[in-house]
């Protein structure tokens, strides 16, 4: 197992899985599509202390990371809503900066990106 650990901090920003458990990996034709669900520990703090239940999740979000073997690679994140027990209408959830604004990709990824214009970047990453 911790082997597996290893090969996923290769791949992926490693504070997302201080956050975040994989549940998925999907090699497409043209893609990799990782899934990851916010570990069922991290309760926001407005609710800590207090008697919580699950509140489904939020619209998960999409971001571009590092090709993976050739392939783009799209980390699907889907955060956790609770709320607390007893509460029929307010959720809370946690925040996370999972790129920067304006942009869809990972902020290591984004970072890197921004070293090559738009021409060279879609040469390096999409014609193979």
């Amino acid at each position: 197992m911790e082997i597996l650990k290893q090969a996923m901090k290769a791949i992926m920003p490693e504070q997302w899985l201080e956050y975040f458990d994989v549940t998925e990996i999907k090699e497409r034709t043209k893609e990799w599509n990782i899934t990851l669900i916010e570990k069922e520990n991290l309760i926001p703090s407005k609710l800590r202390n207090k008697k919580i239940v699950q509140n489904g999740y939020m619209n998960p979000v999409e971001v571009h990371d590092f090709p993976i073997r050739g392939k783009p690679a799209y980390l699907k994140f889907i955060r956790r809503r609770w709320k607390e027990a007893g509460s029929k209408n307010e959720s809370y959830h946690n925040q996370y900066n999972f790129h920067p604004k304006g942009m869809k990709a990972t902020q290591e990824f984004g970072n890197f990106l921004k070293g090559f214009s738009r021409e060279e970047a879609n040469q390096l990453f999409y014609n193979q």
